[in-house]
């Protein structure tokens, strides 16, 4: 298993730090608290032990995925308890690990709980307050691995914007940490990504008017230039005036065929689906940012890069392009 990591801090901003614990009233007389005692067995050794995690490690066995996670790591599990996959089982028709491994391919099931993986051991105090963090899963058109979105507020960890939240967290283990949660995660796909996360509220009202969610959850690749809700305000009044056909146009020039990650962005006219193949410019800093000038004259930043689906992989601009 792969053990590349990294965080993509959320819209630029500093990871924020979340403390869940609080001071021990039984503090030494130094006023430290005392340490915690070292963990003793390993994130599969607990997982075993608990029996709400049963189906979880179930599933693991099945698919071999448990003798990656046996591994030295360090690993951050996200891990769903019983309740979670019943409520899949469920919406699946199927009745146990066995039967969702039959209706879905075991690659397919190993793919999504190596999804909720993750190459470091991160702590709930460390769990930023909005960010991108690399999983396991490398179910992209090209092999990279899928993002998953992570939030800390409120003494509470949520996932790809709500869709699961951390119930029990830091199960310390001898390679990792476990953090419980009461939901199966499903891989994303770019419009999934857009979905959990509601700096994308006016580019999901676009795409769903100009009927292009179903093609953007297609097999793709894509590469999309998503542009923020303030980027679309700063042009509401224009987009207010388009028919659907121009604003289809304007959406699908802000996608590229292919998976391409910031680190394969190239200085040059980019051609994209807009109609007649029109081509926008990327430029590459000398300050090492990536700015992109669109047909009008307009020049947008790239701020966030490599948000990693199963069909594409998106970059967040600050501007809204035009042809």
């Amino acid at each position: 298993m792969t053990k590349h990591f990294k965080f993509l801090s959320y819209l630029g901003l500093a990871a924020g730090l979340l403390v869940f614990t609080s001071c021990n009233d039984d503090d030494d007389d130094n006023g430290t608290p005392p340490a915690p005692p070292a963990p003793t067995q390993s994130i599969v050794e607990i997982a075993a032990a608990t029996p709400e995690y049963s189906i979880l490690v179930e599933a693991l066995t099945a698919t071999g995925v448990l003798a990656e996670v046996s591994q030295d790591g360090p690993f951050t599990v996200f891990a769903p308890d019983n309740a979670a996959f019943e409520t899949l089982f469920a919406e699946l028709g199927v009745d146990d690990a066995a039967g969702l491994i039959d209706a879905l391919g075991s690659e397919a099931v190993a793919a999504t709980l190596r999804y909720h993986v993750l190459g470091a051991s991160i702590p709930a105090a460390d769990v930023p307050e909005d960010a991108y963090v690399t999983t396991a899963s490398t179910s992209s058109p090209v092999g990279n691995q899928l993002s998953l979105r992570v939030q800390a507020a409120g003494g509470v960890v949520t996932l790809n914007g709500g869709k699961a939240a951390v119930n029990n967290a830091d199960i310390m283990a001898t390679n990792g940490v476990i953090h419980g949660i009461d939901n199966v995660l499903l891989m994303p796909t770019i419009v999934d990504h857009a979905l959990n996360n509601d700096v994308f509220t006016e580019l999901v009202g676009a795409l769903t008017t100009a009927e292009l969610v179903e093609t953007l959850s297609g097999d793709g690749p894509f590469t999309v230039m998503a542009p923020t809700n303030a980027a679309f305000e700063e042009i509401s009044d224009v987009v207010a005036g388009l028919t659907i056909e121009e604003l289809s146009n304007i959406l699908r020039y802000h996608v590229v065929s292919g998976n391409v990650q910031s680190e394969d962005l190239n200085a040059g006219p980019v051609p994209t689906l807009a109609d007649g193949d029109a081509t926008f410019t990327v430029n590459l800093n000398e300050d090492d940012t990536v700015s992109i000038t669109d047909g009008s004259g307009g020049e947008s930043t790239i701020f966030l890069v490599d948000v990693q689906g199963t069909n594409g992989v998106v970059h967040v601009i600050d501007r809204v392009l035009l042809p």
